[in-house]
């Protein structure tokens, strides 16, 4: 075993410690810890290689634990879908949390903005993803009265994944307008994540989709800055394409969270030669 991952087995395991993997009964997580010090170790390095930030999606592992030794090996945080994601998260002591995905009930908004102040009192930091402007009155409604800290804010653009974000190019300027009225929160950048991409079998097909997300991106940040707006940073990427949006030029972070453990699906893509091994 290769990696010390923190904390104790619970009693009823403890007696499975040297037994072979048929002891166990199902269903079970099990985890090849050598396999997945290589991952962690690779992502890392391909990310400091690249001067990239790795933010990988905690939606695949789900656990604090876990999320703690990504950022130890050099992640500046974590991905969530969900705001209870990201609570438990906290809760198990992760400090840079961003909910990349759109939260628009007032009630999970009020349990946003409290994350938001209980990570700033941590020296942490929450973000989450927006793509209306109805969604910002409502975040900003929520958040009116913090006293501590900013909710980062992130405007997610449709680079082809059909499910959220708004039409790439002028689309994003009101939004970003938007944001910059309430002081409470700040605009952080563009949310650019193309799921689908991830599992297209060709490399000639995966390329093709960022190439075009690629463009999607630079329009929007050209109509972004010809506004007025500065854009921080773009984020987005996942395991099946992170080496193509790493070397676009475009992207700041990578959001890669699959590459941990990895799984069979992957397996079915045709590689990339200049993919890190796994």
């Amino acid at each position: 075993m290769m990696m010390d991952v923190p904390g104790h087995l619970p009693a009823h395991l403890t007696g499975l410690i040297g037994q072979a993997v048929s002891a166990i009964d199902t269903p079970a997580l099990v985890i090849d810890l050598d396999a997945m010090a290589r991952n962690l170790a690779s992502m890392a390095a391909f990310a400091r290689q690249h001067q990239l930030k790795l933010r990988p999606h905690a939606k695949m592992h789900k656990s604090a634990t876990l999320a703690k030794l990504q950022m130890a090996a050099g992640a500046v945080g974590v991905c969530v879908q969900k705001t209870a994601e990201a609570e438990a998260l906290a809760a198990g002591g992760v400090n840079n949390i961003y909910i990349s995905n759109e939260v628009i009930a007032p009630a999970k908004l009020q349990r946003v903005a409290a994350l938001a102040q209980q990570l700033a009192a941590r020296n942490g930091q929450l973000a989450i993803a927006v793509d209306s402007v109805e969604g910002i009155r409502r975040l900003a409604a929520a958040s009116e009265g913090m006293t501590l800290g900013l909710i980062h804010v992130l405007v997610e653009i449709d680079v082809g994944q059909g499910r959220c974000g708004l039409a790439p190019g002028p689309a994003a300027v009101p939004l970003v307008q938007a944001i910059s009225r309430h002081p409470q929160l700040q605009f952080a950048g563009l949310q650019a994540y193309h799921g689908r991409a991830q599992h297209f079998r060709s490399l000639a097909e995966r390329r093709a989709a960022i190439e075009q997300v690629v463009q999607d991106v630079r329009r929007t940040v050209t109509a972004l800055q010809a506004a007025g707006h500065a854009v921080p940073l773009v984020t987005g990427a996942g395991s099946g394409t992170f080496l193509l949006e790493a070397a676009s030029g475009v992207y700041g972070e990578l959001q890669a969270g699959s590459y941990l453990f990895m799984d069979r699906d992957y397996a079915s893509n045709e590689p990339d030669p200049a993919q890190p091994a796994v």
